[in-house]
């Protein structure tokens, strides 16, 4: 029987964790230059995802030492990783407002950028995971009954300093720092922020707005259970009266080859509040990937590349899948939304504005017989006459794209001065 009350939940909950990852790792959205803090963040979560959903089957209902258990690194890595990538994230959302642009400004800026963030995403986390963790690892692993292998350190105040504090500091810089700008960004230059989302291809409004919230989800999570797991191992430490900096190195690693086996009654005899944070940490997790999938893989360009692949793997087994119904409406509605026809055209010719096709010099010279001669019935009749060709003259197709842009000669002649001149009267 399973010594977790909750048990299959969490192996469960891991693995589907590890399948949206997996999944939204397969598209090209979080491929982007401007999102390497969550390519890190989809990456090891998905390794930790399936390391810790094996370590919840496999320790179940024992706290037996097993091979496995070298592979808790990984939980290391990502504790540190996850804040890591928030901080990445809100720094480059930062950066995008604020100069307006997804690339920087020139090549050395770009190399500078792109240091920092696999310093951040990577090298931080593998120095905290390997050195900096063997400084303070006081038995080479611990198995926990129903939890499995996890990683055993000396608790003291340069283990809270040295390993704890990334959980803190990283969320920290990205509230008391980025957060401000981009806040402050956005109420005083919304408008121009808002066009240029708008009109750049690569990130639009509602990626960013995606990125946005992924980083705050991650905060909300990471942040409350970095600061419960300080106040809690200092408030042990005091009850324990072992508050010191560093216990030294012998005596550290006077016990390390031994690794340790813990019941779940020990954790439960460890008191509610640290039980609890035990469970709201083992959520954080999945509850992340959940986030992500949901941000990032359920969007039209994840359900596209989705259908490509199962289209890909059916052909490997002789399945051929039809072409999706949605290409005929889109075909349809190319044409429905095409060129309009030439009866159309003929139409918005005949009763469209004048001007467009009508030589504006053949309506000032049509008036000046009624100015020259405004009593003479014979001119304004002549007038009305030219005018009346003009408003019921009709053109066919290939004349009219010819009048819009090239007015013709016969257009250009201005018949109604010949006309009146011929007309007009001797004694004038």
């Amino acid at each position: 029987m399973a010594a977790d009350p909750t048990y299959p939940v969490f192996p469960i909950a891991y693995f589907v964790a590890a399948s949206m990852l997996l999944l939204v790792l397969f598209t090209s959205f979080i491929r982007q230059q401007w999102n390497l803090g969550v390519t890190f963040l989809c990456f090891w979560l998905l390794v930790e995802s399936i390391a810790d959903g094996a370590n919840f089957i496999i320790w179940s209902d024992n706290a037996e030492v097993k091979l496995w258990v070298y592979l808790s690194r990984v939980q290391l890595i990502t504790l540190i990783v996850k804040p890591m990538a928030t901080l990445i994230t809100t720094r480059r959302l930062y950066i995008i407002v604020s100069l307006r642009s997804i690339d920087l400004p020139n090549a050395k800026t770009r190399r500078r950028n792109l240091l920092i963030e696999w310093i951040l995403g990577l090298v931080i986390p593998l120095l905290v995971a390997g050195p900096i963790y063997y400084t303070i690892q006081d038995n080479r692993f611990q198995v926990v009954e129903g939890f499995g292998c996890e990683n055993s350190s000396a608790a003291s105040i340069f283990y809270i300093v040295a390993f704890q504090s990334w959980a803190i500091i990283a969320p920290l810089v990205s509230i008391t720092v980025y957060y401000p700008r981009v806040a402050r960004i956005f109420y005083l230059h919304s408008r121009d922020v808002n066009h240029f989302l708008r009109s750049n291809g690569s990130v639009s409004r509602t990626n960013y707005i995606r990125i946005l919230a992924l980083a705050s989800l991650d905060i909300l999570l990471t942040l409350p259970v970095g600061i419960a797991t300080v106040v809690l191992e200092v408030t042990s430490l005091k009850a324990q009266d072992s508050l010191q900096f560093y216990p030294g190195w012998a005596l550290v690693h006077s016990n390390w080859e031994q690794p340790l086996s813990i019941s779940y009654a020990t954790v439960k005899a460890s008191g509610a509040s640290a039980l609890a944070l035990t469970y709201f940490s083992k959520w954080s997790s999945p509850t992340v990937a959940f986030a992500i999938f949901s941000l990032f893989g359920l969007t039209s360009e994840a359900r596209a590349s989705y259908r490509r692949i199962i289209c890909t793997m059916g052909v490997w087994f002789g399945w051929k899948p039809s072409p999706p119904a949605g290409n005929a409406g889109a075909s349809l509605g190319t044409i429905e939304f095409g060129a309009q026809p030439q009866e159309t055209m003929t139409l918005d010719a005949e009763m469209g504005s004048h001007p467009s096709f009508i030589d504006t010099n053949l309506a000032q010279t049509s008036r000046l017989p009624t100015e020259r001669a405004a009593g003479d019935p014979s001119e304004s009749a002549s007038s009305e006459s030219d005018l009346g060709e003009v408003h019921e003259r009709k053109l066919d197709p290939e004349q009219l794209s010819e009048s819009r842009s090239f007015p013709s000669e016969e257009d250009r002649r201005p018949k109604s001065v010949t006309t009146d001149t011929t007309a007009a009267p001797v004694e004038a």
